[in-house]
């Protein structure tokens, strides 16, 4: 079902893109015994609510008509089929329901799969989002077209159309995954440190999946595999705004949350403000940087910590000519690091270049390894005030 994201887009793409999308999606619907369900569809042909599905490999996916909830809408949708029966985890005309059964499914003579119904208009393309990560999708950027791949929420448990949140990989700076509440910045994964998201930190490896990001000159984005085929999780982003890893538990026929994205009140975005640190384990959570006391005094003491730190002394900038009365760091560790959308990165610089560059740079406030894995590699600066770290115990 990799493939299939190419359908989840947050802004869309051309229509030749559209049909290669398309043409990659049929050459997903494979074989199936059941009699309603078809193995192909052609230019001849179409699938008609209520008619006929279509079904994946191991009968694992199964596509066609439904309506969610309460709802009479009827919405072209993929869902569960072997499991879960009837968990809904991508839905097509979700802008556009069909208030009958009217519906069909057809394949143009151009290549485009197009939705019909009534006066046989077409109430679809193929410029839709979703609410559900699945394994071997993507989240990201194609840097070639511009398709910015993302999660968009349900507008309630009955309405699949587009909701308030979305969570999205921004590429400003360097890449990390943030989430939205309309035009509020709710909080954030933190970029990819080589092993794991700095905002989701692991003690040791993952036993059900793994999770990985990419980035080249034609895309940037994340992914994961589970590790057994018998295992099914799913990530999805919840009409509420929550952000699950839910796995089916076979004993009991149900969908557990294996993980929540957001565990605490140091997930919300910049809670303590510039140059100041979240820590759950002390009260309260928030404090300054060494070398910073609280902007406003008063507010933090009424435990209104948004505007953050300054610095006690002004900063003596150098060139990084090791002078005596030049600033040094501060080293910080287990931690999220600060958002990066006002960063700069090398993929190929060490720790000591990067520390170099940033004590020649007056704007720089901050740097650390891209990678840390053995001993660290690559280098990312900070080009504004540090937000929204956290600190791990």
């Amino acid at each position: 079902m990799n493939k299939m994201l190419s359908l989840l887009s947050c802004f869309g793409s051309s229509m030749e893109d559209q049909y290669i999308h398309v043409l990659f999606f049929i050459v997903l619907i494979l074989l199936s015994l059941d009699c309603t369900a078809l193995d192909t569809i052609s230019v001849n042909q179409d699938i008609k609510d209520g008619k006929a599905t279509l079904v994946s490999e191991g009968e694992t996916f199964e596509l066609g008509f439904f309506s969610p909830g309460k709802s009479k809408n009827r919405y072209l949708g993929i869902w569960y089929k072997k499991i879960s029966y009837g968990t809904v985890v991508w839905v097509a005309n979700r802008e556009q329901p069909i208030t009958d059964t009217s519906g069909m499914l057809k394949l143009s003579r151009h290549g485009n799969l197009v939705i019909r119904s009534g006066g046989n208009p077409v109430v679809w393309s193929s410029k839709s989002t979703g609410d559900t990560f699945l394994p071997g999708m993507k989240i990201g950027k194609d840097l070639v077209t511009g398709l910015q791949r993302c999660l968009t929420s349900w507008k309630s448990p009955d309405d699949p159309s587009k909701g308030e949140y979305r969570n999205i990989h921004d590429t400003n700076g360097y890449p990390q995954n943030l989430w939205w509440h309309g035009e509020i910045l709710r909080g954030r994964l933190g970029p990819w440190n080589g092993l794991a998201f700095s905002g989701f930190p692991v003690s040791k490896e993952d036993p059900i999946y793994s999770s990985d990001f990419v980035m080249n000159e034609k895309e940037i984005y994340i992914t994961y595999e589970l590790k057994k085929s018998t295992v099914f999780q799913r990530v999805v982003l919840t009409w509420d705004g929550k952000t699950l890893i839910l796995q089916w538990i076979e004993r009991i026929k149900d969908w557990m949350v294996y993980a929540n994205a957001e565990v605490d009140t140091c997930d919300r975005f910049s809670l303590c403000g510039p140059y100041g640190i979240c820590s759950i384990n002390k009260h309260p959570p928030c404090s300054c940087m060494e070398g910073f006391e609280p902007r406003n005094p008063e507010e933090w003491e009424a435990s209104d910590w948004g505007s953050g730190c300054i610095r006690k002394k002004p900063l003596h900038c150098g060139n990084g000519s090791g002078d005596r009365d030049e600033d040094g760091f501060w080293k910080i560790e287990r931690v999220k690091v600060p958002d990066t959308r006002r960063s700069w990165y090398n993929v190929s610089m060490s720790l000591g270049e990067c520390e170099m560059a940033c004590k020649r740079n007056c704007s720089c406030t901050g740097y650390t390894s891209l990678d840390i894995r053995n001993g660290g590699s690559g280098c990312l600066l900070w080009l504004d005030e540090l937000l929204d770290t956290r600190e791990y115990g």
